[in-house]
């Protein structure tokens, strides 16, 4: 049970992460209706996909990842295709979580009149996350634990001191024109199935705590994401210099969404709370991806994750990102505009043509 719920967690710290500052203003342009529509589909859709991996991963030898799940459904073409799209997807997800985590690293330490170059907190960084996702899953599991039961609290609390603030109306506001580019947005914040394969090996290939496992897992995003957005957009208005639409074209739009729930709520204690959310959030998405991150390679590669190997393989996982940010901070996270079409393939498209094609060849 404690396991499932480690899973879960794990499941949970993937999907609610800072993306869940922008939904609200991201979508504010549309009435809740239409936001409510997006999510629902979003959700299913990326759930369909989850299935469908989950059941091809389950057809193969534990430890199998998308690599040798595409080349023995769909051969090796798109075995090709999926490196290169996964390497960048979670290669740009890696340098955007590594470069938030050593910006609070950072803070932290200056907090305490320790400052060290913006170089070395990088380095700090990769070299913490490093080496719990080298200890293996169950490491990343209690961190994550700890780090996500303080998460939920505060976005609890959030939703608790806003609330009261709420003017349904304003949920009435807005058009019910359908933004392609908006939906990627919300597809991005159901990316959780990229981390089954490593919840597979963790749960014993056990199809049933598997199955439950993601549903309650996906579930639970769902709803907080429904009411997140709700309860920020019956708050706050939409139109003016401090409305949601302003925030979206702002650079520093999580602080300002922030101070703007500060001032109508009066508590000041929401400012501290949000730069805990925020750190946290960048440290759990870390976390997440770079342990897929580190089976996908092993799987790719076929390494086995044991001794100096699977310390290589952590070295192939943050290296690469660590140098992007100190050389060129701006080619990979550029990339993260594109993140919504490299999850629809790596998440759904894939997932469904190779259960489709692995039926076909009398798999499962």
């Amino acid at each position: 049970m404690f396991k499932q719920l480690g899973a879960m967690y794990i499941i949970l710290g993937t999907c609610i992460a800072a993306g869940l500052l922008g939904l609200p203003i991201v979508t504010a342009y549309g009435q809740y209706s239409l936001t409510f529509l997006m999510v629902i589909s979003a959700w299913l859709l990326m759930s369909a996909g989850a299935w469908c991996l989950l059941k091809v991963n389950l057809w193969l030898p534990p430890e199998s990842n998308l690599i040798s799940m595409s080349e023995a459904t769909l051969g090796k073409t798109v075995k090709a295709i999926t490196w290169v799209v996964y390497l960048l997807l979670l290669y740009s997800l890696i340098c955007a979580y590594l470069a938030a985590t050593s910006d609070v690293l950072k803070a932290l330490l200056g907090a305490v009149h320790i400052d060290i170059p913006r170089a070395l907190s990088t380095l700090l960084g990769a070299f913490l996350i490093g080496a719990v996702v080298y200890r293996g899953i169950r490491s990343v599991d209690l961190v994550n634990r700890v780090l996500m039961s303080v998460k939920l609290f505060i976005c609890i609390a959030v939703i608790a001191f806003v609330a009261p603030h709420v003017d349904v109306q304003r949920l009435a506001m807005g058009n019910m024109a359908w933004h392609g580019n908006v939906w990627l947005v919300i597809i991005c914040a159901f990316g959780y199935a990229i981390i089954l394969p490593s919840i597979r090996v963790y749960l014993n290939s056990n199809e049933k705590q598997l199955s439950r496992v993601v549903l309650i897992g996906s579930l639970i995003p769902m709803i907080v994401y429904l009411l997140w957005i709700a309860v920020i957009q019956g708050a706050l208005p939409r139109e003016g210099a401090n409305g949601l639409i302003a925030m979206s074209s702002s650079a520093d739009t999580n602080s300002m969404l922030m101070m703007q729930l500060v001032a109508i709520s009066h508590h000041a204690i929401l400012k501290s709370m949000s730069v805990v959310f925020i750190s946290i959030c960048s440290i759990t998405g870390l976390l997440g991806v770079s342990l897929c991150m580190v089976d996908f390679l092993a799987d790719g590669l076929k390494k086995t994750k044991q001794g100096k190997t699977k310390l290589g393989l952590v070295a192939l996982t943050f290296v690469p990102g660590v140098l992007i940010i100190l050389f060129h901070p701006a080619f990979f996270i550029g990339a993260l505009a594109y993140a919504g079409f490299f999850c629809l393939y790596i998440l759904v498209g894939l997932p469904m043509a190779m259960y489709v094609a692995g039926r076909v060849k009398g798999f499962g």
